[in-house]
C-alpha cells in the first residue's frame, strides 16, 4: 500500500527499460482506487489499487550517493 505523495514507478519485467514515474495523489475512501499523476503523460489517472500494488514499486531516495 502506498501513501499520498509517494513517488512510484512501474516494475520492469525483463527489458531493462526505465518506466515513467508517478506520484500518488489520492486514495479513495474504501481504498479500491488510487489517483496517480503520470509524469510522462502529464495527466492524472485513476487506477485500481490491485493494479498499482502489483505493478508499481516505490522509488527510494539513495541519498545522492
Amino acid at each position: 500500500m502506498f501513501k499520498v505523495g509517494e513517488l512510484v514507478k512501474r516494475k520492469t519485467i525483463s527489458d531493462g527499460r526505465s518506466r515513467s514515474l508517478c506520484v500518488v495523489v489520492d486514495i479513495d475512501k474504501d481504498r479500491a482506487d488510487y489517483t496517480i499523476y503520470n509524469n510522462s503523460l502529464k495527466c492524472l489517472q485513476q487506477v485500481a489499487a490491485c493494479v498499482v500494488n502489483s505493478l508499481y514499486v516505490a522509488v527510494v531516495d539513495s541519498g545522492g550517493q
